[in-house]
């Protein structure tokens, strides 16, 4: 490192030592406001030389740089999909892969508006997490299943991704599944007032809204109350769809791509293949897992269920985002930079089937977790015994680092919006 006061004229001191550098020379000059740094491949007589010069204040050898990364090892496999670059392989109802993740915030501090069915705050994988906010009934407890089995996926303990952020249940669909336009709306107006009282409180970080749902055609209405949200700066995730067809006909999905700050999301399966059943079309912005995903279940306060549709993908790239916002503070009120961000962590091209115009692009957490994409098989790491049955047998003994017995509810895998 040469000291430009002393020095202005970093070449000079190249040319007393370009004798002694070897056969690859120099690599390259780094300069900034108050002095230069030399880089290049250099003979251990050039080093000394260097080092007894009064222009060169610091000779040192180059260091390798490694990110610090942090892997559960009972991971579903779309943990192990958006942190790995091998991917996945295998069961795809296992419970051995891994999730690699460079911070252990994990979107600590994120609030998470789950606009669903409710979601059953008690349940164990929150962890005090969760709370009850809007609902159009009396509660927003989920009489379905389907808010809590996306919420758990979003933040859950060791099926979510963001696993340390904050859940709130905004109910705007009923225990059958299904709802009205104007309670969404209803639902998301509260979210900004709620987002806009909770900026003023100590440790706020950020709000994403999560919506695995979609109407019948284009609503203006629901499309003006999101774009509401996004100018408020919330960020606003929603699911492709499931009609295996143009996510660019239907509200909110059409939103996506360059129509907007909100983030559409579409669904693969294990092998990286658009999901049959998923929505697709240029309004789409990324892909996630969403074929046998296991999450929380409204059952009870240990009962998992397996799901499959772009409802289980969306959440998973709501975790993502929240993990990138709790990471990076320029990102938390600006949905248009998120979506930047996310979008350029995406592992591009490796995505197989019809796309129908999107871009291929597969949900990642920046992380490449170096695990082999070897067959994962259902077994029990805890206890090293091949599992033999039905997953409802083994997760009745499984005993998890949360020190719950699951009980798992179906492998049905049926798919939901």
């Amino acid at each position: 490192m040469l000291d430009k006061d002393e020095h202005p004229d970093a070449l000079k001191v190249l040319q007393l030592i370009g004798r002694n550098l070897d056969d690859d020379g120099i690599f390259a000059i780094h300069d900034n406001a108050a002095w230069t740094v030399i880089q290049m491949n250099a003979t251990e007589e050039c080093i000394n030389e260097l080092d007894g010069m009064a222009e060169v204040s610091l000779v040192e050898k180059e260091a390798t740089v490694k990110s610090f990364v942090t892997q559960q090892t009972t991971a579903p496999w779309g943990l192990q999909r958006i942190s790995n670059e091998a991917g996945a392989s295998g069961d795809a109802q296992a419970q051995a892969f891994t999730y690699s993740f460079e911070d252990e915030s994990l979107g600590a501090g994120v609030d998470i508006y789950v606009v669903d069915t409710g979601v059953r705050v008690s349940h164990s994988v929150f962890g005090g997490r969760a709370v009850e906010g809007f609902s159009f009934t009396d509660t927003a407890a989920d009489g379905d299943g389907h808010g809590t089995h996306v919420a758990g996926s979003s933040a859950g303990a060791r099926f979510g991704v963001a696993q340390k952020a904050n859940i709130i249940a905004v109910k705007v669909l009923g225990d059958d599944g299904s709802g009205s336009s104007s309670n969404t709306i209803a639902g998301m107006n509260w979210v900004i007032n709620n987002h806009n009282k909770r900026k003023t409180q100590d440790g706020f970080i950020g709000s994403i809204m999560s919506m695995s749902w979609g109407l019948q055609a284009i609503a203006q209405t629901v499309d003006q109350a999101i774009d509401g949200a996004i100018g408020e700066g919330i960020h606003v995730s929603v699911a492709a769809g499931n009609d295996g067809a143009d996510a660019c006909t239907i509200s909110p999905s059409h939103l996506g791509g360059s129509n907007s700050a909100v983030v559409t999301v579409g669904s693969v399966n294990i092998k990286n293949a658009v999901s049959s059943f998923s929505n697709i079309g240029s309004c789409v912005d990324i892909y996630a897992p969403g074929e046998q995903i296991l999450s929380s279940w409204n059952t009870g306060d240990a009962v998992i269920n397996f799901l499959s549709g772009t409802s289980m993908a969306t959440p998973q790239n709501s975790g993502v985002m929240a993990y990138l916002m709790e990471q990076d503070a320029s990102l938390r009120t600006d949905p248009a930079a998120l979506k930047a961000k996310l979008l350029s962590l995406a592992r591009k091209n490796v995505i197989t089937g019809s796309l129908g115009g999107s871009a291929n692009l597969l949900l990642s957490n920046g992380v490449d977790g170096s695990v082999s994409n070897y067959s994962i098989k259902r077994t029990t790491p805890e206890d090293r015994r091949t599992v033999t049955g039905s997953p409802a047998t083994w997760a009745k003994n499984l005993v998890n680092n949360l020190g719950q017995r699951w009980v798992v509810e179906s492998t049905d895998s049926p798919v939901r919006y």
